[in-house]
This record gives structure tokens, C-alpha cells and sequence, in this order.
């Protein structure tokens, strides 16, 4: 991640959350100011993340801008400003939505009961599981292979414990070694301080692809969990997470949900899978 970008999370997020004013739901706010604030991870591709000229794009933000619009429309603007601020770690990212500096965090969160008795979220917009990224020349094939390796793996998330549990289950030796971002899992393995790097396997397809050199790693085909993925919300805001709910779900009943896939996996060789064709099936919820 550039430094500026955590340098400004680390200095600025906790004056933003203290100055955040208050209104009765999200709906009001955005109605009042025409401003529609999204939270993003900005490096998660495709999820979500920083193209070259600095703005911010993924899968994502994609479905963030469409609720966006959405909103827009309900409210009866004429325009809405979109602003983005990037948030780091996971414990970041829930502040901002509890302390309403953020309408709407968009990345790649795993929908937990945990984060439920923090925030809301929305329909379920992704299905992945936790995957072992290596390299070619030390490739770790299947997770058994885990065993006596040093992993990589971001603190606090869903991953974290998942890797935990799967190598305590199965007595392997893994040394875990905590780190922040996916730039820094991906630096410890090109640099072999680490035998692999765990994450969701939406997120590792997105590192590798990013890399100039993508053809020098491997990628476990066996996931050691489940990861539904949603869009966080400030708790309680039933109105707001109506919107974006019904916003969702008229995505999901056209085809473009289905480009919106393909334009930010179908590049990387990701077909979509029936367990994810099914999501958007069943969630296509009529009025």
C-alpha cells in the first residue's frame, strides 16, 4: 500500500471519526449533503483497490457505485457526489462503519455473527474460501503442505483464524506470521521470507495477476474455508440497508451483474462458479 494512503488512515481516521456528525439514518445525510461516502481497502484487486492513475476500482466498487445511483434515484437528486476513503485493517474498517464516517464499506469483508453485533450487512455479493498462494520454484501444492512452512497471513481477519484451526486440526507445524496488508504478504513470498501466503482465494487471483511476474507462483486448488463476502452498513439503519439491498437485487436480476463478474475476474481465468451463479440467483429478490 503507499504510505501516503496509510499515513493519512493512521494520522486523519481517528479526527474524522471524532467530527462525524450525526444524522437520523443514512438516507437523510445523503439527501442533505449529496454526498454518498464509501469505504474501501485499496489494495484488494479485484475487489477493491487503486488502478494506475490513483482512483479507486474492483468488483467491489462497482456494486458500491450502482448503490449509489440507486440511492440517487430514490432520493430524487439530480447528482451524487461519490467520495472514497481507504481503510486499512479490518478493526478500521468496522470503525468507520460504526462511527458513521463511511455510508458503505466496500472491499472484501467475510460476513461473521461476530461483525454482525457491530455493523449490518447487505445481501451477500461474493463466495471464496482461504487459499495458500507460493512460489514456483518452492511450490506448496496442496494444504498438507503447510506443515513445517511459514505462512503469511493478515491479523484480525476471518483467514487468521481459519489457518489457525486448519493446521491445529490436522497437527501441522505451521508458523504463522502476522502481517497488515496484501503488499506485505505478497513482499515476505517474493522475497522468501515466508514459504506462502494465505488469504481469500478472489484476493491471491488479484495479487498474482497484478505481479509483473505472475507466471512465477502457484496456487492451492483446496480451500481451507468459507468466505461469504457482503457490504458493511451502520447497524440498525433499516432504511439504508433497504436501499441497497433493492439496489442488489435489481443487479441480479440482469445480466450485468454477470459482466461486472467477468470484467474483473473473467480476465484472470476465474469462470463463474455454480455457487456463486446461485447467489445471484436466489438473492434476485422481487418487489
Amino acid at each position: 500500500m503507499p504510505r501516503a494512503i496509510a499515513s493519512f488512515v493512521l494520522i486523519f481516521l481517528p479526527a474524522l471519526l471524532a467530527h462525524a456528525q450525526d444524522y437520523a439514518s443514512t438516507l437523510d445525510r445523503v439527501a442533505g449533503t449529496g454526498e454518498f461516502r464509501i469505504g474501501f481497502v485499496p489494495d484488494a484487486p479485484p475487489m477493491s483497490f487503486l488502478d494506475e492513475s490513483g482512483n479507486p476500482v474492483g468488483y467491489s466498487i462497482d456494486l458500491c457505485r450502482h448503490i449509489a445511483s440507486s440511492v440517487r434515484d430514490e432520493l430524487g437528486l439530480e447528482k451524487i457526489d461519490i467520495s472514497f476513503l481507504p481503510l486499512v485493517s479490518m478493526e478500521q474498517r468496522l470503525e468507520a462503519v460504526e462511527q458513521n464516517l463511511v455510508d458503505i464499506e466496500c472491499g472484501a469483508t467475510t460476513v461473521t455473527l461476530s461483525r454482525r453485533e457491530r455493523v449490518d450487512f447487505t445481501l451477500l455479493t461474493f463466495i471464496t474460501g482461504g487459499s495458500i498462494l507460493s512460489r514456483n520454484s518452492r511450490p506448496i501444492g496442496g494444504l498438507e503442505g503447510i506443515d513445517g512452512k511459514r505462512i503469511a497471513v493478515i491479523a484480525g481477519t476471518t483467514t487468521e483464524d481459519a489457518l489457525r484451526e486448519f493446521a491445529q486440526a490436522n497437527d501441522y507445524r505451521t508458523e504463522i506470521r502476522l502481517i497488515e496488508t496484501h503488499d506485505e504478504g505478497m513482499e515476505l513470498l517474493d522475497t522468501v521470507e515466508v514459504d506462502g501466503y494465505a488469504s481469500d482465494r478472489a484476493m491471491l487471483v488479484g495479487q498474482v495477476f497484478r505481479s509483473p511476474n505472475s507466471s512465477n507462483y502457484t496456487l492451492t486448488q483446496r480451500a481451507f474455508s468459507f468466505e461469504p463476502y457482503s457490504l458493511m452498513l451502520n447497524r440498525g439503519d433499516t432504511r439504508f440497508r433497504l436501499s441497497a439491498d433493492r439496489a442488489l437485487a435489481d443487479l441480479y436480476r440482469t445480466a450485468r451483474i454477470r459482466r461486472i463478474y467477468h470484467n474483473w475476474f473473467g480476465r484472470y481465468g476465474e469462470t463463474l462458479s455454480p455457487i456463486l451463479e446461485a447467489v445471484y440467483e436466489f438473492q434476485a429478490v422481487g418487489e
